[in-house]
Protein backbone atom coordinates (compact mmCIF):
# COMPACT_ATOMS: atom_id res chain seq x y z
CA UNK A 1 0.00 0.00 0.00
CA UNK A 2 1.22 3.52 -0.77
CA UNK A 3 0.43 6.71 1.15
CA UNK A 4 2.81 9.65 0.98
CA UNK A 5 2.13 11.06 4.43
CA UNK A 6 1.66 10.26 8.12
CA UNK A 7 -0.83 8.43 10.33
CA UNK A 8 -2.51 11.46 11.92
CA UNK A 9 -3.34 15.11 11.35
CA UNK A 10 -5.70 14.75 8.39
CA UNK A 11 -8.66 12.65 7.31
CA UNK A 12 -6.73 10.61 4.76
CA UNK A 13 -3.90 9.98 7.23
CA UNK A 14 -6.30 8.59 9.81
CA UNK A 15 -8.11 6.64 7.10
CA UNK A 16 -4.93 4.83 6.06
CA UNK A 17 -3.98 4.14 9.67
CA UNK A 18 -7.32 2.55 10.46
CA UNK A 19 -7.55 0.64 7.19
CA UNK A 20 -4.16 -0.96 7.82
CA UNK A 21 -5.13 -1.82 11.38
CA UNK A 22 -8.33 -3.50 10.16
CA UNK A 23 -6.42 -5.50 7.54
CA UNK A 24 -3.90 -6.70 10.12
CA UNK A 25 -6.73 -7.49 12.51
CA UNK A 26 -8.17 -9.68 9.75
CA UNK A 27 -4.92 -11.66 9.49
CA UNK A 28 -3.50 -9.98 6.37
CA UNK A 29 0.09 -8.91 5.73
CA UNK A 30 0.49 -5.23 4.82
CA UNK A 31 3.58 -3.49 3.46
CA UNK A 32 2.90 0.25 3.68
CA UNK A 33 5.01 3.00 2.12
CA UNK A 34 4.47 6.35 3.86
CA UNK A 35 6.33 9.08 5.76
CA UNK A 36 5.08 8.39 9.30
CA UNK A 37 8.15 9.13 11.48
CA UNK A 38 7.23 6.93 14.45
CA UNK A 39 5.17 3.99 13.15
CA UNK A 40 6.17 1.64 15.98
CA UNK A 41 4.16 3.80 18.37
CA UNK A 42 1.03 2.45 16.67
CA UNK A 43 -0.28 -0.85 17.99
CA UNK A 44 -0.64 -2.62 14.63
CA UNK A 45 2.87 -1.98 13.22
CA UNK A 46 5.41 -4.82 13.50
CA UNK A 47 8.42 -3.25 11.79
CA UNK A 48 9.81 0.07 10.54
CA UNK A 49 12.21 0.36 7.61
CA UNK A 50 13.50 2.65 4.88
CA UNK A 51 13.23 1.89 1.17
CA UNK A 52 15.05 3.13 -1.92
CA UNK A 53 16.53 1.74 -5.12
CA UNK A 54 19.28 -0.01 -3.13
CA UNK A 55 16.93 -2.03 -0.95
CA UNK A 56 15.28 -1.78 2.45
CA UNK A 57 16.86 -1.06 5.82
CA UNK A 58 15.22 -2.14 9.06
CA UNK A 59 14.98 0.62 11.71
CA UNK A 60 13.08 -1.31 14.36
CA UNK A 61 10.85 -4.29 15.08
CA UNK A 62 8.44 -5.50 17.75
CA UNK A 63 5.54 -7.90 18.20
CA UNK A 64 1.87 -6.89 18.13
CA UNK A 65 -1.31 -8.58 19.39
CA UNK A 66 -2.77 -8.85 15.88
CA UNK A 67 -2.90 -12.04 13.78
CA UNK A 68 -1.60 -10.23 10.68
CA UNK A 69 1.55 -8.19 10.12
CA UNK A 70 2.31 -4.61 9.04
CA UNK A 71 5.68 -3.26 7.95
CA UNK A 72 5.99 0.49 7.40
CA UNK A 73 8.63 1.75 4.96
CA UNK A 74 9.73 5.38 4.65
CA UNK A 75 10.76 5.98 1.03
CA UNK A 76 14.02 7.96 0.93
CA UNK A 77 12.91 11.17 -0.79
CA UNK A 78 15.13 13.88 0.70
CA UNK A 79 13.78 16.76 2.77
CA UNK A 80 11.00 17.98 0.44
CA UNK A 81 7.42 16.91 1.20
CA UNK A 82 4.90 17.86 -1.51
CA UNK A 83 1.35 18.35 -0.22
CA UNK A 84 -2.09 19.12 -1.63
CA UNK A 85 -2.94 21.90 0.84
CA UNK A 86 -0.08 23.78 2.48
CA UNK A 87 0.65 23.13 6.14
CA UNK A 88 3.74 22.90 8.31
CA UNK A 89 5.32 19.49 8.95
CA UNK A 90 8.20 19.44 11.46
CA UNK A 91 11.47 18.34 9.88
CA UNK A 92 10.24 18.83 6.30
CA UNK A 93 10.59 21.49 3.66
CA UNK A 94 6.99 21.72 2.49
CA UNK A 95 5.67 22.84 -0.90
CA UNK A 96 2.31 22.27 -2.55
CA UNK A 97 2.38 20.12 -5.67
CA UNK A 98 1.33 23.15 -7.70
CA UNK A 99 4.44 25.00 -6.52
CA UNK A 100 6.94 22.25 -7.38
CA UNK A 101 9.45 22.78 -10.13
CA UNK A 102 9.54 20.11 -12.82
CA UNK A 103 12.86 18.89 -11.46
CA UNK A 104 11.45 18.58 -7.93
CA UNK A 105 8.44 16.67 -9.19
CA UNK A 106 10.58 14.33 -11.29
CA UNK A 107 12.89 13.56 -8.37
CA UNK A 108 9.93 12.90 -6.06
CA UNK A 109 8.33 10.52 -8.55
CA UNK A 110 11.59 8.69 -9.24
CA UNK A 111 12.40 8.19 -5.55
CA UNK A 112 8.96 6.87 -4.70
CA UNK A 113 8.84 4.64 -7.78
CA UNK A 114 12.18 3.08 -6.86
CA UNK A 115 11.07 2.52 -3.26
CA UNK A 116 7.80 0.88 -4.29
CA UNK A 117 9.50 -1.41 -6.78
CA UNK A 118 11.98 -2.47 -4.12
CA UNK A 119 9.26 -3.26 -1.57
CA UNK A 120 7.13 -5.08 -4.15
CA UNK A 121 10.08 -7.30 -5.14
CA UNK A 122 11.19 -8.06 -1.59
CA UNK A 123 7.70 -8.64 -0.15
CA UNK A 124 6.24 -10.62 -3.04
CA UNK A 125 2.88 -8.91 -2.47
CA UNK A 126 0.29 -10.16 -4.98
CA UNK A 127 -1.54 -6.81 -5.23
CA UNK A 128 -1.19 -3.16 -4.24
CA UNK A 129 -3.42 -0.33 -3.03
CA UNK A 130 -2.66 3.32 -3.71
CA UNK A 131 -4.11 6.31 -1.85
CA UNK A 132 -4.85 9.66 -3.55
CA UNK A 133 -5.43 10.13 -7.27
CA UNK A 134 -2.09 11.79 -7.91
CA UNK A 135 0.73 10.83 -7.87
CA UNK A 136 0.18 7.47 -6.10
CA UNK A 137 -1.42 5.61 -9.01
CA UNK A 138 1.19 6.92 -11.45
CA UNK A 139 3.98 5.73 -9.15
CA UNK A 140 2.33 2.31 -8.89
CA UNK A 141 1.94 2.01 -12.65
CA UNK A 142 5.61 2.81 -13.21
CA UNK A 143 6.88 0.62 -10.38
CA UNK A 144 4.61 -2.42 -10.76
CA UNK A 145 3.98 -2.62 -14.49
CA UNK A 146 7.04 -4.73 -15.15
CA UNK A 147 6.30 -7.01 -12.19
CA UNK A 148 2.77 -7.87 -13.21
CA UNK A 149 1.36 -6.74 -9.86
CA UNK A 150 -2.16 -5.25 -10.15
CA UNK A 151 -3.23 -2.26 -8.08
CA UNK A 152 -6.45 -0.60 -6.99
CA UNK A 153 -6.57 3.13 -6.26
CA UNK A 154 -8.45 4.81 -3.43
CA UNK A 155 -9.27 8.41 -4.35
CA UNK A 156 -9.41 10.88 -1.46
CA UNK A 157 -10.79 14.37 -1.91
CA UNK A 158 -7.94 16.86 -1.65
CA UNK A 159 -5.80 15.57 -4.50
CA UNK A 160 -8.46 16.07 -7.16
CA UNK A 161 -10.01 19.25 -5.79
CA UNK A 162 -6.85 21.13 -4.84
CA UNK A 163 -4.35 19.85 -7.42
CA UNK A 164 -5.53 17.87 -10.45
CA UNK A 165 -8.48 20.11 -11.26
CA UNK A 166 -6.24 23.17 -11.09
CA UNK A 167 -3.45 21.91 -13.33
CA UNK A 168 -3.50 20.26 -16.78
CA UNK A 169 -0.17 18.62 -15.91
CA UNK A 170 -1.46 16.95 -12.74
CA UNK A 171 -4.76 16.05 -14.37
CA UNK A 172 -2.82 14.18 -17.05
CA UNK A 173 -0.63 12.46 -14.44
CA UNK A 174 -3.76 11.41 -12.55
CA UNK A 175 -5.32 10.08 -15.76
CA UNK A 176 -2.22 8.08 -16.62
CA UNK A 177 -2.01 6.53 -13.16
CA UNK A 178 -5.68 5.74 -12.72
CA UNK A 179 -5.89 4.24 -16.21
CA UNK A 180 -3.65 1.40 -15.03
CA UNK A 181 -5.71 0.58 -11.92
CA UNK A 182 -7.75 -2.60 -11.71
CA UNK A 183 -10.39 -0.69 -9.76
CA UNK A 184 -10.82 2.95 -8.69
CA UNK A 185 -12.39 3.27 -5.25
CA UNK A 186 -14.35 6.43 -4.49
CA UNK A 187 -15.22 7.12 -0.86
CA UNK A 188 -18.80 8.08 -1.75
CA UNK A 189 -21.20 8.16 -4.68
CA UNK A 190 -20.51 11.87 -4.96
CA UNK A 191 -16.79 11.20 -5.30
CA UNK A 192 -17.49 8.50 -7.90
CA UNK A 193 -19.46 11.05 -9.88
CA UNK A 194 -16.61 13.53 -9.67
CA UNK A 195 -14.17 10.93 -10.99
CA UNK A 196 -16.57 10.13 -13.85
CA UNK A 197 -16.71 13.83 -14.77
CA UNK A 198 -12.93 14.10 -14.91
CA UNK A 199 -12.24 10.65 -16.39
CA UNK A 200 -15.39 9.45 -18.19
CA UNK A 201 -13.52 6.55 -19.82
CA UNK A 202 -12.78 5.17 -16.32
CA UNK A 203 -16.35 5.32 -14.98
CA UNK A 204 -16.88 1.60 -15.54
CA UNK A 205 -13.94 0.77 -13.27
CA UNK A 206 -15.00 3.15 -10.49
CA UNK A 207 -16.96 1.88 -7.48
CA UNK A 208 -18.32 3.60 -4.39
CA UNK A 209 -16.39 2.54 -1.28
CA UNK A 210 -17.84 4.46 1.71
CA UNK A 211 -17.15 3.86 5.37
CA UNK A 212 -14.33 3.56 7.80
CA UNK A 213 -15.19 4.05 11.47
CA UNK A 214 -13.53 2.35 14.44
CA UNK A 215 -16.71 1.57 16.33
CA UNK A 216 -14.77 -0.14 19.12
CA UNK A 217 -12.75 3.01 19.79
CA UNK A 218 -15.55 5.53 19.19
CA UNK A 219 -18.44 4.50 21.43
CA UNK A 220 -20.84 6.24 23.82
CA UNK A 221 -19.32 4.73 26.98
CA UNK A 222 -15.76 5.85 26.14
CA UNK A 223 -16.07 9.20 27.98
CA UNK A 224 -13.13 9.58 30.36
CA UNK A 225 -13.39 12.25 33.10
CA UNK A 226 -9.62 11.90 33.65
CA UNK A 227 -8.77 13.19 30.18
CA UNK A 228 -8.60 16.91 31.09
CA UNK A 229 -5.91 16.18 33.68
CA UNK A 230 -3.75 14.70 30.91
CA UNK A 231 -4.05 17.75 28.65
CA UNK A 232 -1.79 20.13 30.54
CA UNK A 233 1.48 21.72 29.49
CA UNK A 234 3.31 21.09 26.24
CA UNK A 235 4.16 23.33 23.31
CA UNK A 236 0.68 24.34 22.14
CA UNK A 237 -1.17 27.63 22.33
CA UNK A 238 -1.51 29.07 25.82
CA UNK A 239 -2.37 32.15 27.91
CA UNK A 240 0.44 34.17 26.31
CA UNK A 241 -1.14 33.89 22.89
CA UNK A 242 -4.57 34.71 24.34
CA UNK A 243 -3.10 37.89 25.84
CA UNK A 244 -1.39 38.73 22.55
CA UNK A 245 -4.76 38.53 20.78
CA UNK A 246 -6.30 40.89 23.34
CA UNK A 247 -3.43 43.32 22.79
CA UNK A 248 -4.01 43.10 19.04
CA UNK A 249 -7.64 44.03 19.62
CA UNK A 250 -6.73 46.94 21.87
CA UNK A 251 -4.15 48.35 19.46
CA UNK A 252 -6.43 47.77 16.50
CA UNK A 253 -4.85 46.92 13.13
CA UNK A 254 -5.95 49.39 10.49
CA UNK A 255 -5.81 47.21 7.38
CA UNK A 256 -6.46 43.62 6.41
CA UNK A 257 -2.78 43.21 5.60
CA UNK A 258 -1.74 44.41 9.04
CA UNK A 259 -4.28 42.07 10.66
CA UNK A 260 -2.93 39.11 8.68
CA UNK A 261 0.64 39.94 9.64
CA UNK A 262 -0.10 40.30 13.35
CA UNK A 263 -2.18 37.11 13.53
CA UNK A 264 0.58 35.22 11.74
CA UNK A 265 3.08 36.49 14.29
CA UNK A 266 0.94 35.03 17.09
CA UNK A 267 0.58 31.70 15.29
CA UNK A 268 4.37 31.47 14.92
CA UNK A 269 4.88 31.38 18.70
CA UNK A 270 3.42 27.92 19.41
CA UNK A 271 3.19 24.41 18.01
CA UNK A 272 -0.15 24.28 16.19
CA UNK A 273 -0.11 20.45 16.16
CA UNK A 274 -0.02 20.17 19.95
CA UNK A 275 -3.05 20.55 22.21
CA UNK A 276 -3.27 23.88 24.02
CA UNK A 277 -1.14 24.11 27.14
CA UNK A 278 -4.17 24.95 29.29
CA UNK A 279 -6.63 22.73 27.39
CA UNK A 280 -7.26 20.55 30.43
CA UNK A 281 -8.17 23.41 32.74
CA UNK A 282 -10.53 24.95 30.21
CA UNK A 283 -12.14 21.59 29.45
CA UNK A 284 -12.84 21.06 33.14
CA UNK A 285 -14.54 24.46 33.32
CA UNK A 286 -16.51 23.72 30.16
CA UNK A 287 -17.70 20.35 31.47
CA UNK A 288 -18.72 21.88 34.80
CA UNK A 289 -20.85 24.56 33.15
CA UNK A 290 -24.56 24.18 32.48
CA UNK A 291 -26.05 23.86 29.02
CA UNK A 292 -25.63 21.41 26.13
CA UNK A 293 -22.23 21.03 24.51
CA UNK A 294 -21.84 21.50 20.74
CA UNK A 295 -18.58 20.22 19.23
CA UNK A 296 -16.64 20.85 16.02
CA UNK A 297 -13.75 18.53 15.12
CA UNK A 298 -11.58 19.13 12.07
CA UNK A 299 -9.10 21.32 10.27
CA UNK A 300 -9.24 25.04 11.04
CA UNK A 301 -9.20 26.39 7.50
CA UNK A 302 -11.66 28.66 5.70
CA UNK A 303 -13.14 25.91 3.54
CA UNK A 304 -14.29 23.94 6.61
CA UNK A 305 -16.87 26.66 7.35
CA UNK A 306 -16.20 27.07 11.08
CA UNK A 307 -16.94 30.79 10.73
CA UNK A 308 -20.48 29.89 9.58
CA UNK A 309 -20.87 27.71 12.67
CA UNK A 310 -19.91 30.71 14.81
CA UNK A 311 -22.56 32.83 13.13
CA UNK A 312 -25.18 30.15 13.80
CA UNK A 313 -23.95 29.48 17.32
CA UNK A 314 -24.59 33.07 18.38
CA UNK A 315 -28.33 32.42 18.10
CA UNK A 316 -28.13 28.80 19.33
CA UNK A 317 -26.41 29.96 22.51
CA UNK A 318 -29.03 32.66 23.11
CA UNK A 319 -31.90 30.21 22.75
CA UNK A 320 -30.48 27.08 24.42
CA UNK A 321 -27.59 28.11 26.69
CA UNK A 322 -25.25 25.90 24.67
CA UNK A 323 -21.48 25.96 24.79
CA UNK A 324 -19.15 25.27 21.84
CA UNK A 325 -15.93 23.24 21.81
CA UNK A 326 -13.58 23.53 18.82
CA UNK A 327 -11.04 20.71 18.37
CA UNK A 328 -8.44 20.96 15.63
CA UNK A 329 -5.57 22.91 14.13
CA UNK A 330 -4.93 24.80 10.93
CA UNK A 331 -3.71 28.01 9.35
CA UNK A 332 -7.06 29.76 9.97
CA UNK A 333 -7.08 29.24 13.74
CA UNK A 334 -5.95 32.72 14.78
CA UNK A 335 -8.49 34.28 12.41
CA UNK A 336 -11.22 32.19 14.05
CA UNK A 337 -9.98 33.16 17.51
CA UNK A 338 -10.11 36.83 16.47
CA UNK A 339 -13.59 36.35 14.99
CA UNK A 340 -14.87 34.81 18.24
CA UNK A 341 -13.40 37.66 20.27
CA UNK A 342 -14.85 40.30 17.95
CA UNK A 343 -18.31 38.72 18.06
CA UNK A 344 -18.36 38.24 21.81
CA UNK A 345 -17.12 41.73 22.67
CA UNK A 346 -19.19 43.59 20.10
CA UNK A 347 -16.10 44.82 18.25
CA UNK A 348 -17.56 45.74 14.88
CA UNK A 349 -14.27 47.10 13.57
CA UNK A 350 -12.35 43.86 14.17
CA UNK A 351 -15.31 41.81 12.93
CA UNK A 352 -15.35 43.79 9.69
CA UNK A 353 -11.60 43.34 9.17
CA UNK A 354 -11.79 39.57 9.67
CA UNK A 355 -14.87 39.25 7.47
CA UNK A 356 -13.24 41.23 4.65
CA UNK A 357 -9.92 39.40 4.89
CA UNK A 358 -11.19 35.84 4.53
CA UNK A 359 -8.56 33.51 3.09
CA UNK A 360 -5.88 36.19 3.43
CA UNK A 361 -5.71 35.21 7.10
CA UNK A 362 -4.63 31.67 6.20
CA UNK A 363 -2.06 32.76 3.62
CA UNK A 364 -4.37 33.02 0.61
CA UNK A 365 -5.87 35.84 -1.40
CA UNK A 366 -8.04 38.46 0.30
CA UNK A 367 -11.76 37.80 -0.22
CA UNK A 368 -14.81 38.07 2.08
CA UNK A 369 -15.69 35.15 4.32
CA UNK A 370 -18.07 32.90 2.39
CA UNK A 371 -21.61 32.24 3.66
CA UNK A 372 -21.06 34.83 6.40
CA UNK A 373 -23.15 37.93 7.08
CA UNK A 374 -21.62 40.33 9.62
CA UNK A 375 -23.79 43.11 10.94
CA UNK A 376 -25.30 44.76 14.02
CA UNK A 377 -27.88 41.98 14.47
CA UNK A 378 -25.18 39.35 14.68
CA UNK A 379 -23.19 41.39 17.19
CA UNK A 380 -26.24 41.77 19.42
CA UNK A 381 -26.93 38.03 19.36
CA UNK A 382 -23.28 37.17 19.97
CA UNK A 383 -22.72 39.37 23.02
CA UNK A 384 -20.57 37.44 25.49
CA UNK A 385 -20.26 34.46 23.14
CA UNK A 386 -16.48 34.30 23.42
CA UNK A 387 -16.85 33.16 27.03
CA UNK A 388 -18.71 30.03 25.90
CA UNK A 389 -16.46 29.03 22.98
CA UNK A 390 -13.30 27.06 23.72
CA UNK A 391 -10.53 26.11 21.29
CA UNK A 392 -8.23 23.40 22.63
CA UNK A 393 -6.06 22.54 19.61
CA UNK A 394 -5.88 19.06 18.06
CA UNK A 395 -6.65 15.79 19.78
CA UNK A 396 -5.74 12.57 18.07
CA UNK A 397 -8.03 9.61 17.85
CA UNK A 398 -7.49 7.88 21.17
CA UNK A 399 -8.05 11.09 23.16
CA UNK A 400 -10.82 12.33 20.89
CA UNK A 401 -12.79 9.14 21.50
CA UNK A 402 -12.56 9.80 25.26
CA UNK A 403 -13.97 13.32 24.78
CA UNK A 404 -16.72 13.11 22.15
CA UNK A 405 -19.43 11.43 24.29
CA UNK A 406 -19.52 14.58 26.43
CA UNK A 407 -21.16 16.43 23.53
CA UNK A 408 -24.87 16.60 22.86
CA UNK A 409 -24.51 17.45 19.18
CA UNK A 410 -21.78 18.04 16.58
CA UNK A 411 -21.49 20.06 13.38
CA UNK A 412 -19.57 19.49 10.13
CA UNK A 413 -20.12 22.87 8.41
CA UNK A 414 -17.74 22.47 5.46
CA UNK A 415 -18.45 24.84 2.56
CA UNK A 416 -16.16 22.96 0.17
CA UNK A 417 -16.88 19.55 -1.42
CA UNK A 418 -15.98 16.65 0.86
CA UNK A 419 -15.38 13.08 -0.22
CA UNK A 420 -17.24 11.61 2.75
CA UNK A 421 -18.18 12.75 6.26
CA UNK A 422 -15.85 10.48 8.18
CA UNK A 423 -15.65 12.85 11.16
CA UNK A 424 -19.44 12.90 11.32
CA UNK A 425 -19.44 9.11 11.33
CA UNK A 426 -16.94 8.97 14.21
CA UNK A 427 -19.04 11.44 16.16
CA UNK A 428 -22.17 9.40 15.49
CA UNK A 429 -20.39 6.21 16.61
CA UNK A 430 -19.72 8.04 19.88
CA UNK A 431 -23.46 8.63 20.28
CA UNK A 432 -23.29 12.29 19.18
CA UNK A 433 -25.85 13.42 16.59
CA UNK A 434 -23.97 15.20 13.76
CA UNK A 435 -25.47 17.92 11.56
CA UNK A 436 -23.63 18.40 8.26
CA UNK A 437 -23.70 20.71 5.24
CA UNK A 438 -25.99 19.32 2.54
CA UNK A 439 -23.56 18.76 -0.32
CA UNK A 440 -21.06 16.30 -1.81
CA UNK A 441 -20.10 13.25 0.24
CA UNK A 442 -21.44 14.83 3.42
CA UNK A 443 -25.00 14.30 2.16
CA UNK A 444 -24.31 10.61 1.61
CA UNK A 445 -22.82 10.26 5.08
CA UNK A 446 -25.87 12.00 6.56
CA UNK A 447 -28.20 9.61 4.76
CA UNK A 448 -26.40 6.55 6.12
CA UNK A 449 -25.93 7.87 9.65
CA UNK A 450 -29.39 9.40 9.91
CA UNK A 451 -31.42 6.48 8.58
CA UNK A 452 -34.53 6.15 10.73
CA UNK A 453 -34.34 9.61 12.34
CA UNK A 454 -37.47 11.80 12.18
CA UNK A 455 -35.40 14.80 11.03
CA UNK A 456 -32.64 15.33 8.43
CA UNK A 457 -28.99 15.64 9.41
CA UNK A 458 -28.08 17.47 6.19
CA UNK A 459 -28.54 21.26 6.41
CA UNK A 460 -29.38 23.26 3.28
CA UNK A 461 -26.70 25.57 1.88
CA UNK A 462 -29.12 28.34 0.85
CA UNK A 463 -28.86 30.73 3.82
CA UNK A 464 -26.62 28.15 5.47
CA UNK A 465 -25.97 29.93 8.77
CA UNK A 466 -29.66 30.54 9.38
CA UNK A 467 -30.58 26.94 8.50
CA UNK A 468 -27.86 25.58 10.76
CA UNK A 469 -29.04 27.68 13.70
CA UNK A 470 -32.62 26.46 13.21
CA UNK A 471 -31.57 22.80 12.99
CA UNK A 472 -29.49 22.96 16.17
CA UNK A 473 -32.11 24.87 18.15
CA UNK A 474 -34.84 22.45 17.09
CA UNK A 475 -32.79 19.37 18.00
CA UNK A 476 -31.63 20.74 21.36
CA UNK A 477 -35.25 21.59 22.15
CA UNK A 478 -36.42 17.99 21.78
CA UNK A 479 -37.37 16.03 24.91
CA UNK A 480 -34.49 14.09 26.47
CA UNK A 481 -36.02 10.73 25.54
CA UNK A 482 -36.20 11.69 21.83
CA UNK A 483 -32.60 12.86 21.88
CA UNK A 484 -31.54 9.61 23.58
CA UNK A 485 -33.24 7.56 20.89
CA UNK A 486 -31.57 9.70 18.22
CA UNK A 487 -28.16 9.06 19.74
CA UNK A 488 -28.82 5.32 19.78
CA UNK A 489 -29.97 5.39 16.15
CA UNK A 490 -26.88 7.13 14.76
CA UNK A 491 -24.61 4.80 16.74
CA UNK A 492 -26.40 1.71 15.46
CA UNK A 493 -26.23 2.90 11.85
CA UNK A 494 -22.46 3.36 12.08
CA UNK A 495 -21.90 -0.09 13.55
CA UNK A 496 -24.04 -1.76 10.90
CA UNK A 497 -22.85 0.10 7.81
CA UNK A 498 -19.54 1.93 8.32
CA UNK A 499 -17.19 -0.28 10.37
CA UNK A 500 -13.57 -0.82 9.30
CA UNK A 501 -13.79 -4.62 9.32
CA UNK A 502 -16.48 -4.53 6.64
CA UNK A 503 -14.42 -2.09 4.56
CA UNK A 504 -11.19 -4.07 4.86
CA UNK A 505 -12.87 -7.30 3.80
CA UNK A 506 -14.31 -5.67 0.71
CA UNK A 507 -10.91 -4.14 -0.18
CA UNK A 508 -9.32 -7.59 -0.15
CA UNK A 509 -11.98 -8.87 -2.53
CA UNK A 510 -11.48 -5.93 -4.86
CA UNK A 511 -7.71 -6.44 -4.89
CA UNK A 512 -8.24 -10.09 -5.80
CA UNK A 513 -10.54 -9.14 -8.67
CA UNK A 514 -13.55 -10.76 -6.99
CA UNK A 515 -15.70 -7.59 -7.31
Amino acid sequence: MTHGYMFSGSGSNVYVQNLCRALVCGGHEVHLLCQEPDPLSYDFVDAHATADSGGTGVLGERSTPYPGRCVVYNPVIGDLLPVYVYDEYPGWRVKTFLDLTQEELDLYLEANTAALETVARESGAPAAVTNHSVPGPLIARRALGGLGVPYVSIVHGSCLQYVARRSPLYMELAREGLAGARRILALSRHSAGTIAEDFPHLAGRTVSFPGGVDTDLFRPDALDPALPRELRGGAGRGPEQARALLELQERGPETTGELAERLASIAATYDARAHDRDAGERLERLFAADGPLVVYVGKLIHSKGVHVLFQAFARVRRRTGARLLVVGFGTFREALQALTLALGTGDGRLLSLVARSGRLLEGGVEAPLEHFEPGPGLLREAEGMHEDVEFIGPLYHEDLARLLPAAEVSVVPSIFPETFGLVAAEEAASGVVPFVANHSGLSEAAAIIGKGLPFPLAVGMEDFGENLARALIKYLGLPEEERRLSRETVRRNCVEHLGWERLAGRLVRLCAGEE
